[in-house]
């Protein structure tokens, strides 16, 4: 019988107990550059000296556009790279590992353009929504959004990349069927685009 203090290997890492801390969005932390700040690298490195196993890193955006708030961290420029390495070293010098959260909010997000694998209309706390239907060039640039938000993940020092797939976000919208009615790969197979996100993350890593 496994104990809550036991170690566990993931992949290439082992941890030194069972307990992780799940992501949970830092509003107020940061400001629109997505970039780290001194508020987030306290906040991560006394989690880790709490003495966690692993630590997921909040939702860290693949696109400006594709945020739920203008203070949420990003993962779409090489500029951000430098204040994430610096994060993960602060909580790995605590000897803890920390993934990272990689997040789009499709039609609930903040760009100018709502994306959605179909046209859908979203009812949230301010009102209804309309999603536009994503053309076979926007998934590939979000696709591609993701991958290369992997790869920088992988640069800044990251152990590993959770894809935020729930709460009705944009790999949400795809896997949801009253949302996605596409009737082509990514409709009929709508887990396609996450089998090609993860394929292009570790092609990317590898």
């Amino acid at each position: 019988v496994k104990s809550l203090f036991d170690p566990v290997t993931i992949g290439s890492i082992t941890t030194r107990n069972r307990i992780c801390i799940p992501p949970m969005v830092l509003y107020g932390h940061g400001d629109d550059s997505g970039q780290v700040t001194e508020a987030h690298l306290h906040h991560y490195e006394v989690l880790a000296e709490g003495g966690a196993g692993l630590i997921i890193q909040e939702a860290t955006c693949v696109t400006k556009a594709g945020r739920l708030s203008r203070d949420q961290l990003g993962l779409w420029s090489e500029d951000q790279v430098p204040g994430l390495r610096e994060l993960t070293g602060r909580v790995h010098a605590q000897g803890c590992p920390i993934f990272v959260q990689l997040h789009h909010a499709g039609v609930v997000g903040m760009g100018p353009e709502r994306l959605c694998p179909d046209r859908y209309e979203y009812h949230g706390k301010n009102g209804p929504v309309t999603g536009q239907k994503m053309t076979p060039a926007q998934i590939a640039e979000v696709r591609d959004a993701f991958i290369q938000a992997g790869r920088r993940a992988w640069a800044a020092g990251y152990d590993g990349v959770e894809l935020h797939g729930c709460h009705s976000y944009l790999l949400c919208q795809f896997l949801n069927r009253r949302v996605n009615r596409r009737r082509d790969r990514y409709g009929e197979q709508p887990e396609t685009l996450l089998l090609e996100i993860l394929a292009g993350i570790r092609e990317q890593t590898s």
